[in-house]
């Protein structure tokens, strides 16, 4: 097969072998990039259970577009071969990644367990449940993005005529839950039973239930608890092991009832870390102080000594010596030297200050509409607000389940919030009260832009979602998109031209005012989060692996800018004509004060990734991230 052609993609390299085929790598001619091609086996070809199979996986992956699940590019069925092309993930399983390391650390354990809760909880909301769940079928990229593959044997909820009968045990027995071993229909909960698993694993190296026969193994899961996690994590080994044991419950009332849910105990379990670190964090620093502090006397009663032994011996000569040196300006100049480094230095360590927010869950949005006034969003429902510039927050909501995306006013008095599920809310009263608007799509949206009429706007989001509004938000309505992918961001050169950049480096453009959007030139396989236009022509693109390209031509053209960095970038802001930030998912922030052809890495002193930022008025900057972190500016 290596070196043939099916259709337009040619077959390069063997990636992997399953129960269903082969999965190769291949490189698409018509636009020129590499694909995974899963092709079933020849003799699953004659039958005809297969092959419905086989076929169900394609359509039923190509209805999950979510950042954490493998995308579906197309179909194939040549010369009696039917394949699936899929993205093509240039990374490392997390079978590999465990047998590499022997085990995970727990807080890259739960960084992972987070994105696959995501992409599962998102396949859960479309119906579909993987029944397969495993680190074989788990991939990480270079990124550190994490993805399910192989929706092979995935079945919609909905579908009560699917192949696979009731009474069939479909998975692999080690990530199997008890009512798949009872050959019960599985659930959602199944594969919150199989998450649990891969946790387990991820923390010791290996499956709770994986010793003696495969009667023993089935038994297990039927009938035992998990062993607990050895005592390595502290004070946190108990709710480590509450989390896995609610996870693994045998009842499925007791256990998690939805990926949501789960998720929330892995924040509260990740924020309840970042505590202990600060905690041992301050505890050696205070230890490394008292260190140095009695380094310090010992050397200072050395000198000392021997500083008075030469006073003894050179006395006239050291006195006017010295005298003469005080007396001189080098020494004057020295000092002020010395002052300048240090007071530039608590400059650079002081520039960004760390606000004390009323939530821990995630802020994706902020925004002022005026120097007193403004308000931030994020997951869980979270809204907070201040009304003293910034130095105070209060809470609004945070009792959701829907994820809000980014908040927008129009004016001191209306102002809108996108997220999850379609959500779109108004306020008309600067920000005290928000409504829901009727939406016309389920897709989480994740934008929302005006154009300088303040009528016409704009909404994307995921599964190639584009809404616009005629009437100043009041109502939406959805425009035919050429994409699939998940859309981030949007960002318009005059009235008439615009773009949309979004997943796999996606752009769209539009020349009628956002009418009709077509398909633009890539500048980037890369995810693109953000799109900003500025100084009328010059525009800046931010998205995965440090990217940065720059345009001065209106978006016709695009040149990738260094960043120095391979972290995911989030979110750029144009202060001026000449100076910016950027944010990262690692707590960066780059500036530049040459309008964006030039970028220094600077750190906020936040390890958090910093999702979105906003100016107000008064020129002051607030930045907010993960874990309900707020930045603001301190000169």
């Amino acid at each position: 097969m290596i070196g043939s052609v099916i259709e337009h993609y040619k077959i390069v390299s063997v990636l992997g072998e399953g129960g269903m085929g082969v999965v190769y790598q291949a490189f698409d001619l018509k636009l020129e990039r590499y694909v995974a091609l899963k092709i079933l086996n020849r003799e699953a070809t004659t039958n005809p259970q297969f092959i419905a199979r086989f076929k169900r996986e394609a359509k039923n992956q190509a209805k999950l577009t979510q950042s954490n699940i493998v995308p579906v590019y197309g179909f194939t069925e040549e010369r009696n071969m039917l394949g699936i092309v899929m993205e093509f993930v240039d990374g490392e399983t997390l079978e590999h990644m465990i047998q590499r390391k022997g085990k995970l650390e727990l807080k890259e354990s739960l960084q992972i367990l987070k994105q696959i809760l995501t992409g599962a909880g998102y396949a859960h909301s479309k119906g579909f449940v993987h029944r397969d769940i495993k680190p074989s079928n788990i991939i990480i990229n270079h990124e550190g993005v994490v993805k399910i593959m192989d929706f092979g044997i995935s079945k919609s909820i909905n579908d009560a005529k699917g192949i696979t009968k009731t009474g069939t045990k479909i998975g692999t027995i080690l990530y199997m839950s008890p009512e798949q071993i009872k050959a019960m229909e599985p659930t959602s909960q199944s594969d919150i039973y199989s998450i649990g698993i891969t946790f387990y694993e991820m923390l010791s190296g290996k499956t709770p239930f994986d010793s003696g026969t495969e009667f023993d193994i089935m038994e297990a899961h039927l009938k035992k608890n998990p062993p607990k996690i050895n005592n390595i994590y502290g004070g946190l080994s108990q709710e480590v092991d509450a989390v896995i044991n609610k996870a693994l419950s045998k009842t499925l009332v007791k256990r998690y009832q939805d990926c949501e849910e789960f998720l929330a105990d892995v924040e509260r379990l990740s924020q309840k870390i970042t505590t202990v670190e600060s905690k041992q964090k301050t505890k050696a620093e205070r230890k490394d102080k008292a260190v140095k502090k009695n380094l310090s006397r010992v050397r200072f009663y050395f000198y000392a000594f021997i500083f008075f032994c030469i006073i003894g011996g050179l006395f006239y000569f050291v006195f006017s010596t010295v005298s003469e040196f005080w007396r001189g300006t080098d020494k004057a100049n020295l000092l002020n030297k010395e002052l300048s480094v240090f007071q530039d230095d608590q400059a650079v360590r002081s520039t960004w200050r760390q606000i004390k927010t009323p939530i821990s869950s995630t802020l994706n949005s902020i925004y002022f509409i005026n120097d007193s006034t403004g308000f931030a969003c994020g997951n869980q429902g979270a809204v907070i607000s201040t009304r003293d510039g910034g130095n105070s927050w209060q809470t609004l909501s945070d009792s959701s389940q829907i994820n809000l995306y980014n908040i927008f006013f129009m004016n001191q008095s209306r102002g809108f919030i996108v997220g999850s599920n379609g959500t779109i809310l108004n306020s008309t009263d600067a920000g005290n009260t928000w409504q829901k608007i009727i939406s016309v799509t389920a897709e989480a949206l994740f934008k929302i832009y005006f154009l300088n009429d303040n009528k016409t706007g704009f909404i994307v989001g995921a599964d190639g979602t584009i809404l616009r509004s005629n009437d100043a938000g009041a109502s939406w309505y959805q425009l035919n998109s050429p994409t699939k992918e998940v859309l981030y961001s949007i960002g318009f050169t005059d009235d008439n031209k615009g773009f949309i950049v979004g997943w796999n480096g996606e752009m769209l453009e539009t020349s009628d005012q956002g009418n009709t959007w077509t398909e633009a030139r890539k500048v980037s396989d890369q995810y693109l989060r953000d799109i900003k236009f500025f100084n009328g022509s010059t525009g800046i693109i931010v998205g995965g692996g440090g990217l940065i390209a720059r345009s001065d031509d209106g978006g016709d053209d695009w040149k990738i800018i260094s960043s120095n960095t391979v972290s995911g970038l989030y979110s750029i802001n144009m202060l001026d004509q000449s100076h910016g930030l950027i944010l990262g998912n690692k707590g960066e922030i780059l500036t530049t004060n040459d309008g964006g052809k030039n970028w220094k890495n600077n750190a906020s002193g936040s390890y958090a990734s910093l999702m979105s930022m906003t100016e107000t008025p008064a020129k002051k900057i607030f930045i907010v991230g993960n874990n309900g972190v707020i930045l603001t500016n301190t000169n």
